[in-house]
């Protein structure tokens, strides 16, 4: 049977969560509520970085589901609008109606595609990445000098001004 998570199951979860996001030392976070390095690591690896990958996953599904929702309701007033031209003999309009519908329905397309074909892959939310960004920056520990030099150039990597 696994072993429960220290983390998990610790009191101050939350605000340890909050220091493992914000990318705090696991020195510092260690100390303060007395929890291991390694359990740091497994809980961020195992538990924090799925939970906020379905986190972004199920806001991305709600923006879609929204936009889906205001397209359909754009489809239908164009349509609505096409048959109140036809009925009233103004073909004009009724043929830009048509246009009108066609390309809503050519948005929607496009919109299912890309929600449908374009996964999202963050890189620095990724448990390999994580993990590997842990290793070396627990090797440098006795390194204090280049361990800091590594640190300021990850932040700045991961913030996107490398």
């Amino acid at each position: 049977m696994p072993r429960t998570c220290t983390i998990c199951s610790h009191d101050s979860r939350a605000a340890i969560d909050r220091g493992l996001v914000h990318r705090e030392p696991y020195r510092k976070i260690a100390e303060r509520f007395s929890v291991s390095h390694a359990a740091l690591s497994r809980h961020l690896n195992d538990h924090l970085v799925p939970m906020l990958a379905k986190a972004t996953e199920a806001e991305e599904i709600s923006d879609a589901d929204r936009l889906k929702t205001e397209l359909e309701g754009v489809k239908g007033d164009v349509e609505r609008l096409k048959v109140k031209a036809e009925e009233d003999g103004d073909y004009r309009t009724a043929l830009l109606g048509c246009d009108k519908a066609l390309k809503a329905l050519e948005l929607q397309a496009k919109v299912l595609q890309v929600v449908k074909d374009s996964p999202t892959f963050n890189l620095y939310l990724s448990p390999e990445w994580l993990e590997l960004r842990a290793v070396i920056v627990s090797a440098l520990e006795p390194h204090p000098e280049a361990r800091g030099a590594v640190l300021g150039a990850l932040e700045g990597a991961d913030s996107g001004r490398a």
